[in-house]
């Protein structure tokens, strides 16, 4: 039996998505490094792209918000 997530909106699904994705490119980064430098290359990786992971994620999060208010 397959569990699956229940997302409670749009956003949190293209979140996961968003995760998914992430994860298959940092292994491909891994897989791709050089012997002896995977860590440090993957922590580039991260540096690079994590942090504008993180602010689409806030701005995904800020926009959910802003639309709550203006519901109500």
């Amino acid at each position: 039996m397959e569990d699956r997530m229940q997302f409670q909106s749009d956003e949190e699904r293209l979140l996961a998505e968003q995760v998914v994705l992430s994860f298959r490119e940092l292994q491909q980064v891994m897989k791709a490094a050089p012997h002896g430098k995977g860590l440090a290359t993957m922590e580039l990786a991260v540096r690079e792209k994590g942090f504008e992971q993180m602010r689409q994620t806030l701005s995904l999060l800020l926009s959910a918000h802003d639309e709550a208010q203006k519901k109500g």
